[in-house]
C-alpha cells in the first residue's frame, strides 16, 4: 500500500487526487472525512459534488455517517442506502452473514450506477468496505476515475474480522488493498 502514514490533509491537498482513507473500526476515518468534505465544500460549487454515503447508523463506537459529522448544503447530491446492514455484526449464521451483504449490495449498486450516468468532479465515499463485502471492485474504480478528485473511507482492521466462515472479511481486505493501489494516497488513520 502507497503512503499509508496518518497526515494532517487540507483540501488543497485532495483537490485533482485519489485519496483513500483506512483505519480499524473507530479509528475517526469518517471524521477526517467529513472534516475534509466540509473543505471542499467551502471550495467547490456544490453541484460539482456528489457524496454516496455507505456507512451503517452509528452503533457505539462502529460505523457512523458523514452526516453525523456535517451537514449537506443545498446543491451537494447525497446518496445513501435507505437501510445498511452490518452483516458481521448482525448476522447469527454463515447464510445471515451472506444475506445481510447480498442485500447491502442490492441497494448500494443503483447508488453507483446513479454516480456513473452523471459523474460529477468531486466524489466523497464513506465505507466503501461494506460495498466491496459482495459487490464488484470494477464498478468503484469507474466512480473513482469519473470523477478528478475522490476522496473515500474503507475499513482496514481486525475488530471485524469474523466473518462465520463467509471469506467476506478476507475478500474486503483483498479489494481494499487493489483499491489503494489505484490511490494517489492511502492515508491510514490509528
Amino acid at each position: 500500500m502507497k503512503n499509508s502514514q496518518e497526515l494532517k490533509l487540507k483540501a488543497t491537498d485532495i483537490l485533482g487526487r485519489k485519496i483513500l482513507i483506512i483505519g480499524e473500526s473507530g479509528s475517526g476515518k469518517t471524521k477526517l472525512a467529513a472534516s475534509l468534505a466540509e473543505d471542499l465544500m467551502a471550495t467547490q460549487r456544490p453541484d460539482r459534488i456528489t457524496i454516496i454515503d455507505f456507512a451503517p447508523k452509528r452503533i457505539e463506537h462502529t460505523g457512523g455517517k458523514l452526516t453525523d459529522y456535517l451537514s449537506m448544503p443545498v446543491g451537494v447530491r447525497y446518496l445513501a442506502p435507505r437501510e445498511v446492514q452490518t452483516p458481521r455484526l448482525a448476522g447469527t449464521s454463515q447464510e445471515q452473514v451472506l444475506q445481510l451483504a447480498r442485500l447491502n449490495r442490492k441497494l448500494m449498486d443503483p447508488l453507483l450506477g446513479q454516480f456513473i450516468k452523471n459523474a460529477t468532479e468531486v466524489l466523497i465515499m464513506n465505507d466503501i468496505t461494506l460495498y466491496l463485502h459482495l459487490g464488484r471492485l470494477e464498478r468503484v474504480l469507474q466512480c473513482t476515475r469519473l470523477a478528478k478528485t475522490f476522496l473515500g473511507t474503507a475499513y482496514y482492521g481486525f475488530k471485524l474480522s469474523k466473518d462465520m466462515g463467509t471469506g467476506i472479511s478476507q475478500r474486503e481486505k483483498q479489494l481494499t488493498d487493489e483499491l489503494a493501489a489505484f490511490m494517489d494516497q492511502v492515508v491510514r488513520v490509528s
